[in-house]
């Protein structure tokens, strides 16, 4: 399958006390605490400096405001339910990405009001200022619904219709208040989450980054010292042979996403036995 996240990437980051700890949980965390923190900035009169606007964040050089707007959110009595329905969204959007697609999933959505707003500057001369998690959740929901379209929600709506209703619903709101950046803002989110899922599921492949700080492989055969001069090489454990040097090439060639379940699972049984080896 073409989506399947990569090797151990849908795995939780940490536990506490027992309970799977995602990224999209320490990002939930993240932005409760920007709520907390925004009440007390704004009697601070600080926020100002946190909220993206066009012609000063990219003009007048405070970039810091790029990454910052999203965690300005003023609390209210919806804020509980915005905070668990990002939550929910996100945390099942990370399981079946997988950690690396989802981080870059919420690095597009971060970026797309900043990329929205700063071209309608451009364009008509106008800035308007940006703050708030409202797009990163909408894109969030968006790839769910996109994820699992016939699931149902109450036993009412499938995830297919909630999402085109909750978009057609939000544009209302921004077409009736002649907000059209706002609405520009709205539909490069849903329409950007729903591409990527899409492109993902179509089999497409997200360009490699090279990390300079992964370690490199170890050898498959270690040489070792035997009695005298003469040195052998210690053989592999059992497991180990054709079968994975197949797993092997089909890595290399398509991915470690390319594999199936079992395949990953034969993969998994070889990783452990080497390490027992290494371990003697």
């Amino acid at each position: 399958m073409a989506l399947l996240s990569s090797f151990n990437e849908d795995r939780p980051v940490s536990y506490f006390r027992g309970y799977p700890i995602y990224c999209a949980t320490l990002l939930t965390i993240a932005y409760s605490l920007g709520v907390i923190a925004t009440a007390f900035l704004r009697e601070l009169r600080l926020l100002d400096n946190l909220i993206f606007f066009p012609a000063r964040s990219i003009l007048g050089g405070e970039v810091w405001q790029i990454f910052t707007y999203s965690f300005v959110n003023f609390p209210n009595f919806f804020t509980i339910f915005s905070l668990f329905f990002l939550y929910i969204a996100a945390v099942e959007v990370e399981k079946y990405l997988g950690r690396s697609r989802f981080l870059l999933l919420y690095a597009l959505l971060v970026l797309t009001p900043v990329l929205g707003l700063t071209a309608w500057f451009f364009l008509f001369r106008e800035s308007y200022p940006f703050a708030g998690d409202y797009c990163i959740s909408i894109g969030f929901v968006i790839a769910f619904c996109t994820l699992y379209p016939g699931l149902q929600w109450f036993g009412i709506l499938s995830l297919r219709w909630v999402g085109v209703i909750s978009f057609v619903l939000a544009a209302l709101v921004y077409v009736s208040e002649g907000d059209w950046p706002g609405l520009l803002v709205l539909t490069l989110a849903a329409g950007g989450s729903f591409g990527y899922v899409r492109f993902l599921q179509s089999g497409g492949e997200l360009p490699r980054i090279p990390n300079p700080f992964k370690l490199r492989p170890r050898p498959r055969l270690r040489v070792v010292p035997s009695s005298g001069t003469s040195r052998r090489t210690e053989p592999r454990p059992t497991g180990e042979g054709p079968e994975l040097d197949a797993l092997l090439d089909k890595i290399a060639r398509n991915g470690l996403g390319s594999l199936t379940a079992k395949e990953r699972a034969a993969l998994e049984r070889a990783r452990e036995k080497l390490l027992e080896n290494d371990r003697k």
